[in-house]
């Protein structure tokens, strides 16, 4: 009980370090939403000129990339530095020091290291599903806001595992930013448009292997009232949080394998 209340200090801390400068922060989450928003805009703007991807139509799409966005910010607040970040922390033997903390170096880790800027982010990403919801004519009633709030915890789960299971290889690899690139960034291109629009190669791999699909197209399908399941049963949709607890309790074991067999590099 002691550690979580120092935990969340860390947290509390960091934030009011990222906000006692108001205008820094301010300027801070308009250039993020600036940045959201165009992408957002590109996204309109292409399905505008060909009016639909696959019987997708433009706000369709624009909901997948909001709860993608949402998603993942959620879980940069507490996994993007301190895992990105982590190869270096081990070549240059801070990593070290933080084992020697009587503390769960996981949790000591992401609390020392939250992210308070992904505020902007995840406030963008809200925006954009409510813009979504209404330009789509979407009539939620109280469990499907329930089930929506679930979802995005599921795809937080899975992009936060996402983060670990690429920071992990660092405790044996001197660098591993390809690793990280292609899962953090390259695989996710994919999940921008529906999954359907791909070959069933592509679709088995975002589902089975690499399950981003979880994140927002197998969901999608349910506040879309859609059914554009090609090779797997129409459950997947209600399967984001399952997904994701599976594979954060996953990340969970293998840190803690990784930590045990673990050796300084030295420096």
């Amino acid at each position: 009980m002691e550690y979580a209340s120092l935990y969340w200090t860390f947290i509390r801390i960091n934030i009011k370090a990222k906000t006692e400068y108001r205008a820094a922060f301010l300027l801070t989450f308009l250039s993020r939403g600036i940045v959201w928003s165009t992408e957002f805009a590109l996204i309109w703007v292409l399905l505008y000129r060909f009016e639909s991807i696959a019987g997708w139509g433009q706000y369709e799409v624009m909901f997948l990339y909001a709860l993608n966005l949402t998603s993942y910010s959620m879980a940069a607040f507490f996994c993007f530095h301190p895992f990105t970040k982590l190869p270096a922390k081990v070549q240059s033997g801070e990593f070290d020091e933080l084992l020697t903390k009587p503390m769960n170096p996981l949790l000591y880790l992401m609390s020392r290291e939250f992210t308070a800027s992904y505020f902007s982010n995840v406030a963008f990403g809200l925006l954009f599903i409510g813009i979504c919801i209404y330009h789509l004519d979407l009539s939620l009633g109280v469990w499907d806001f329930a089930f929506l709030f679930i979802t995005l915890i599921g795809g937080m789960l899975i992009q936060a595992a996402a983060f670990i299971y690429t920071a992990i290889p660092s405790f044996w690899m001197v660098r591993n930013s390809s690793l990280a690139q292609l899962f953090l960034y390259d695989f996710k291109d994919f999940i921008r448009y529906p999954v359907s629009i791909y070959p069933a190669s592509i679709q088995i791999m975002l589902t089975l292997v690499v399950p981003y699909a979880f994140i927002n197209f197998y969901p999608a399908q349910y506040f879309l009232n859609k059914q554009d399941f090609l090779l797997f049963h129409p459950v997947f949709q209600y399967l984001t949080l399952a997904v994701g607890a599976v594979l954060f309790t996953g990340a969970i074991l293998l840190w803690r394998w990784g930590i045990k067999h673990y050796h300084s590099t030295g420096s």
